[in-house]
């Protein structure tokens, strides 16, 4: 019998846009709600596989969250946002909101890769682990345990916990994280 508990943090409120800037680190803000995330962790974070998208904000968030890295994490680009790279920065947000409502069979082919591995990864998983990443990460793994024919399914907020309980490759619970309508730092 295998179980697996996954908890999913979305990083901390980034320092600068993600169409301003490539990779910022959190902000003051950001700093904060990691250290709140990271109490409420606490007696987990010991225990559980420790891993982050390798993009500034996720590993500064893990980072605060494990307590100035008491414990190894893995840095692993599995768990990077979303592909944009080849996207003009002046189209990101219509980009963006394009990809919030297209069909999943419809995604650009780079996207599809990118979610592809998430659900590769998630349809294989063993053990516990504390994922720091990023909004559409979630959103795109929560999408597809639910069998939703777009990417994206809520709005986690900042440092908020999504949590994946499965038990022989079964979903046996899911918490999403808070749900507000954030502003996406574009």
């Amino acid at each position: 019998m295998s179980q697996s508990h996954i908890i999913l943090v979305r990083h901390g409120e980034a320092s600068a846009g993600w169409a301003t800037h490539p990779d910022p680190g959190l902000s003051k803000e950001g700093r904060l709600q990691a250290k709140i995330t990271g109490n409420d962790l606490i007696d987990k974070v010991s225990s559980y596989k420790l891993c982050s998208s390798p993009k500034k904000r996720a590993l500064e968030t893990m980072e605060i969250i494990n307590h100035e890295n008491r414990y190894p994490v893995e840095v692993n680009s599995r768990f990077i946002e979303i592909p944009s790279d080849n996207i003009d920065k002046n189209k990101k947000n219509d980009w963006l909101g394009y990809i919030f409502t297209c069909p999943t069979d419809e995604l650009p082919n780079s996207v599809k890769k990118w979610r592809n591995n998430l659900v590769n990864w998630l349809q294989n998983v063993e053990g516990n682990y504390i994922i720091t990443s990023h909004f559409m990460v979630i959103n795109a793994l929560i999408s597809y345990i639910l069998g939703n024919n777009v990417i994206s399914y809520f709005h986690p907020d900042y440092a908020s916990r999504t949590e994946i309980f499965i038990k022989n490759g079964e979903l046996v619970q899911l918490i999403l994280g808070d749900d507000k309508k954030t502003t996406i730092n574009l």
